[in-house]
């Protein structure tokens, strides 16, 4: 996983994490965003349909190995679950790809995921300016002339019963590819057992590690893998992830994720703290779209990851 080639980037990248210590401090060896976490593995089983529109392995062998981490929003480690700072929670999986031919190095490709159909910015420039308006108690200034901001903080974001009744969504679109034929998708993922939400009243009421400590006893959990297809012709953007596509829409089933295992608290923690998941697919059959957020996350991404790896 390298660097953006854009030292711009890497700079924009690199203050983004500036940021978010300012907003939730430093913790060494925790991710600055999304730093309460959960592993589990499984297993991802795609349908015909995804085998149509990409080449990729994980879309068209039987089954694939997956990593998958639920985490909850901000940079405390000890966030208790009832806190409306965690929202959105986030969902990021990884799938574990047959050993490369020329070299037997292992590979895999992620998708990354969160609990709202938005985000505060569509460019590098305006994701710096929302988080350093978090961090300098601005936001209230900034979301008035910024309507994507505004946009973002105004979308509810409920409290799931559990991690296993939410939906997620894909921030970015992505292109799928299959010989000649292109199409572009966005990634949706939604609970086989439907979605379900706490009242305030019941948020309120919950244990502070209500969403982590019970993760176990929902095991199995599913998910099916979903991707929203846009209609270039129409004007559907790719480049721009505020700019959000007609609910009409068609939504193709890609296949199944079931997570049977969730790892113990010390290796999920030791592992979470190695593991850098890389908002660009990197996969024959599955390319980054022209949004502009996608090499900002990498770089982002990464460079967490290097700052994690490197803690004592």
């Amino acid at each position: 996983m390298p660097l953006p080639e854009d030292s711009k980037v890497v700079e924009t990248s690199q203050s983004i994490l500036d940021a978010f210590k300012g907003i939730f401090g430093s913790h060494p060896g925790f991710r600055p965003a999304h730093a309460k976490g959960a592993l589990l593995t499984g297993t991802f089983t795609p349908t015909p349909s995804a085998g149509t529109l990409s080449s990729a392995p994980h879309f068209n062998q039987p089954t694939t190995q997956i990593l998958a981490r639920f985490s909850s929003s901000t940079g405390i480690p000890n966030l208790p679950d009832n806190d409306a700072n965690g929202q959105p929670r986030g969902f990021a999986i990884r799938f574990h790809l047959p050993p490369s031919p020329e070299n037997g190095h292992r590979k895999h490709t992620d998708i990354i995921t969160h609990a709202v159909d938005a985000f505060p910015a569509a460019t590098p420039e305006e994701t710096l300016a929302f988080f350093s308006a978090v961090r300098d108690g601005q936001i209230a200034e900034h979301v008035a002339s910024h309507p994507h901001a505004l946009t973002f903080v105004q979308t509810p974001k409920p409290f799931p019963v559990s991690f296993d009744r939410e939906k997620f969504f894909a921030v970015n679109a992505f292109k799928l590819v299959n010989d000649s034929k292109n199409t572009y998708i966005r990634y949706r993922i939604v609970p086989v057992k439907g979605t379900s939400y706490l009242s305030q009243d019941q948020v309120q009421s919950q244990p502070a590690d209500y969403l982590f400590s019970n993760l176990s006893e929902k095991i199995p959990i599913e998910f099916k893998l979903l991707a929203q297809i846009a209609d270039l012709g129409a004007g559907d953007k790719t480049n721009d992830n505020t700019s959000k596509w007609p609910d009409s829409r068609p939504l193709v089933e890609l296949g199944l994720i079931k997570l049977d295992k969730l790892l113990e608290r010390e290796e999920s923690e030791a592992l979470a703290k190695n593991i850098i998941f890389d908002p660009i697919p990197r996969v024959d059959g599955v390319e980054a779209s022209d949004d502009p957020l996608l090499d900002l996350r990498a770089g982002v991404y990464l460079l967490s990851g290097r700052e994690r790896r490197a803690a004592a």
